[in-house]
This record gives C-alpha cells, sequence and structure tokens, in this order.
C-alpha cells in the first residue's frame, strides 16, 4: 500500500516515539531519525513527503538541516515543520528564524496532537494540488454531517494521494455525486434530512451515480438494538460495503483499495 511518508528528526526518543505512534495511528508511514546527517541521509534515501525537525540535535542544528533541505532541489518539495522546545520566551523569534530558512511551520514543544495533524494535512493537501495529476490515486467523496470526521478521514485519504471532495448532508451530497462524478462514496448514515441509507438508494436510481462504488463508515449500529441489522440495512440499500466507526487508517485505505480496483 503506498502512503505518505513522514520523517521525524529529533534526539528525544520519548517524545519522538509518541509522534510517530500518533502519525502511524492517523495512517501515515514513519521514520525517525536521531541526528541532522542521519535525517538529511533518510531524506535522500526514503524521500518523505514531510519532515518533522527539532532544532537541538547532537551534530548540527534543526535549522541548518532545513535550510540544505530547501537548497537541494531534489528535496526542496518536502515540506519542512520545526518542533522545537528551545525557549518558550523566544518562541516569536524562534518562528522567524524558522521561516528564514524556509520552514514551511513552526510549533513549540508540546504541540496538541490534533493541532499538529491539522498543519501536516493542510501542507500535505497543497502538495497534493501541485503534484502531477497521474499520482493521484482516484477521487472519494465523503458525506458526512461530523466536521471532525470529515477532516480527520480527508487527511487520511490526501496522505494516501485520493483527492477528496466533502459535503455534510444528503443532498449536497447527491448534487456532488452528479457533479464530481467520484470513483468511491464514503457514506454516513445518520444525517440532517436525508439519511444515509435514502441517499445511498437514490444514488442506484441515478445513470451517471448508480456504477459508483459505495461503502457506509458509520456508527448507526450503536444506536439499534440489534447492530448487526445495520449491515443488512445496508445491503438491501444497495451500499458495496460498510464499516462501523470508530474505523482505524489502515482498515479504510485497504477497503478504498479493494473497492477501486473493482
Amino acid at each position: 500500500m503506498s502512503t505518505t511518508r513522514i520523517l521525524i528528526v529529533d534526539n528525544d526518543a520519548e517524545h519522538a516515539t509518541s509522534n510517530r505512534k500518533i502519525l502511524e495511528t492517523a495512517g501515515y508511514e514513519v521514520m525517525v531519525s536521531e541526528t541532522g546527517k542521519g535525517g538529511l541521509e533518510s531524506a535522500r534515501t526514503y524521500r518523505p513527503q514531510l519532515v518533522i525537525l527539532d532544532v537541538m540535535l547532537p551534530d548540527i542544528n534543526g535549522f541548518s538541516v532545513c535550510q540544505e533541505l530547501k537548497d537541494d532541489e531534489t528535496l526542496s518539495a518536502i515540506r519542512v515543520i520545526i518542533l522545537t522546545a528551545l525557549g518558550t520566551s523566544g518562541e516569536s523569534y524562534l518562528s522567524k528564524m524558522a521561516e528564514q530558512h524556509k520552514a514551511d511551520a513552526f510549533f513549540a514543544k508540546p504541540v496538541e496532537a490534533k493541532i499538529l495533524l491539522n498543519r501536516i494535512g493542510e501542507l500535505l493537501t497543497k502538495t497534493t494540488a501541485v503534484t502531477d495529476v497521474s499520482k493521484v490515486k482516484g477521487k472519494i467523496l465523503l458525506i458526512d454531517d461530523d466536521p471532525d470526521f470529515l477532516e480527520a478521514t480527508q487527511q487520511i485519504l490526501v496522505a494516501n494521494r485520493y483527492e477528496v471532495v466533502t459535503a455534510e448532508n444528503g443532498e449536497d451530497g447527491i448534487a456532488k455525486a452528479k457533479y464530481e462524478s467520484p470513483d468511491l462514496i464514503i457514506l454516513d448514515v445518520i444525517m440532517p434530512g436525508k439519511d444515509g441509507y435514502s441517499v445511498c438508494h437514490e444514488l442506484r436510481k441515478i445513470d451517471q451515480t448508480r456504477p459508483i462504488p459505495v461503502i457506509m463508515l458509520t456508527a448507526v449500529g450503536q444506536q439499534l438494538s440489534k447492530p448487526e441489522y445495520a449491515v443488512d440495512m445496508a445491503i438491501d440499500h444497495q451500499a458495496d460495503d460498510f464499516i462501523d466507526k470508530p474505523v482505524d487508517s489502515q482498515t479504510l485505505i485497504r477497503k478504498v483499495e479493494k473497492h477501486l480496483r473493482r
């Protein structure tokens, strides 16, 4: 499975391990280097899409590593986030230094996981937008009224080189399915207005959207006395697959790739 690679360059083993777990849970492939020179070598060897870089390293400082990455034409497209505990009173100055050394973002340690993942998602989305469209693996429409779910799932899919379109209700989802012609639809059930089962049934009645695979990804089973009946209803409404929330990123990507191959 082709995933987005992130390189962590940090000699604080506890912090690096914590961030690695957060990123891997979000669906990223993660490598760790404890030195600046090792980080540069890993960047040249593994070609990550993004580097999370500490400043206080045992050999060369992170600002110099960032500058070298950005000055190398073969590595300059890699997004770099400076993440450091080098003082709190000087955060403004450090942020300016990061910018002068061509970093794409700066955070002082510690940073909340959600904030870090949001920034990573934004940087990777920008990267995907400028890459050759031939590298995009498919267009996916997400239909769900939960903005946090939309944001988190979009990040996972973009990290795996999918173009993502979102809709926050059933009517908008049907309209975007017709307008955007996605390769696959991920659909919640519990939404304001038209529920997901009805949306799926209606999509099957439209010539243009009938062939599009539909994966229902929802927590509706938790609200039923017989949770397994949620799957039966999905099948009755002609969905191609059903996944209970919450779902881990690897399972989601595996299901997406399965139905796109079909």
